[in-house]
């Protein structure tokens, strides 16, 4: 009995993609993690992931909680994963067409290009 609680207990626990999905909680852009960047005046506001993730319901974060959204309101992208290239898309509502900008795993900050401030999903892509 005691065995079978302990499992149950760590599956409760254990943390999942989405719950890795706010990266390592620091405001650096470390190893492994997708930044996204966007300046509001002179603060820089910064969002970090793991994995793929739809931008919806993630807000930015500025030494504090901002309560701004992430969709369609970030500038750059930093991907420092560890092993995998990341496309960021755009869902078109007239059409339902994405578009896809892709971002080598090589460090560098770079501007979302026409993406920028249309961004509603990064996908890593291995």
């Amino acid at each position: 009995m005691a065995a079978v609680a302990l499992a149950v207990t760590g599956l409760l626990t254990a943390p999942g993609a989405s719950y890795a999905d706010n990266g390592d909680g620091r405001t650096a852009c470390n190893q492994g993690e997708i930044c996204f960047w966007r300046y509001s005046g002179a603060v820089l506001w910064t969002k970090q992931f793991w994995y793929t993730a739809n931008h919806g319901g993630y807000t930015w974060w500025a030494g504090q909680a901002t309560g701004v959204q992430v969709q369609d309101n970030a500038a750059e992208i930093t991907n420092r994963d560890t092993q995998c290239d990341v496309r960021v898309g755009n869902r078109s509502p007239a059409t339902g067409l994405w578009t896809w900008r892709y971002f080598p795993n090589d460090h560098v900050r770079r501007d979302l290009g026409e993406i920028r401030n249309a961004n509603d999903r990064h996908e890593r892509v291995c």
